[in-house]
């Protein structure tokens, strides 16, 4: 009877200290998200307030914390449990200053997002960025811009419908106030360097903008089957009228 005593009250403080786990992860969770998207929001108001004001550069500090990580960061998989609490270890008052070059907006999806002339994993937790190797908005060229996207609702975790959405807008408000609008013309889904041109300026010799994420596409070969992990989505549009 004291057995089963005892292992009644180690079941019960199991569960408890599971279910206190779980609260803490979802508190943490909902931290870090309020955060990134609060640090998004401000730099969609400074760029706003920049072309208000005739339009010109723009930078914006973001916290540069590990903490602030989104799934995906370094591939598919979710954070672990140990891994964020190790990532609380880097809290600190440390900002990064990082250039803004725009607003996305994608109205049949329903995205509006910063634009960051970074790739970087600080840039892309606070919006969607531009590819360095690749041209400016608005330039004769290709322009790719990057975003996350996984199951937790990440800033393209739609995209993918987009490659149904053929013929939808997609729009680019520059930091000069100059809206540049996109018709969506095709997708694609690559895989190891068969993403490569799409990081290259010269991919095409007219404007275009490229939008990608990690995605999980079809064998082109064999309908049956699904890429793996490590596949590139990718949707191409190209100026309105074009």
């Amino acid at each position: 009877m004291k057995y089963g005593k005892a292992l009644r009250i180690l079941l019960q403080t199991i569960l408890i200290a599971a279910f206190l786990i779980g609260i803490a992860l979802v508190g943490i969770y909902l931290i870090k998200s309020f955060v990134r998207k609060s640090v998004s929001n401000g730099a969609k108001i400074a760029i706003e307030n920049v072309i208000n004001n005739g339009g010109g550069d723009v930078t914006y500090d973001v916290p540069d914390s590990d903490f602030y990580s989104v799934d995906g960061e370094m591939g598919e998989e979710d954070i672990s449990p140990s891994d964020l609490v190790y990532q609380m270890k880097t809290l600190s008052s440390t900002y990064k200053k990082l250039k803004l070059i725009g607003i996305l907006e994608i109205p049949c999806i329903k995205v509006k997002e910063p634009i960051w002339d970074s790739c970087s994993k600080t840039a892309l937790r606070y919006g969607v960025g531009r590819f360095p190797d690749t041209c400016n908005i608005g330039e004769a060229g290709n322009c790719t811009i990057f975003g996350h996207r996984m199951k937790n609702k990440t800033i393209f975790w739609q995209l993918q419908k987009l490659e149904k959405k053929i013929g939808e807008e997609v729009i680019v408000t520059t930091t000069d106030g100059v809206k540049h609008k996109y018709t969506i013309v095709s997708s694609t889904y690559v895989k190891g360097s068969a993403v490569d041109p799409y990081l290259t300026a010269d991919l095409f010799s007219t404007e275009h903008l490229c939008l990608a994420t990690c995605g999980y596409g079809r064998d082109p070969f064999n309908k049956k089957i699904f890429w793996p992990k490590a596949t590139e989505f990718i949707v191409i549009c190209v100026p309105v009228n074009t």
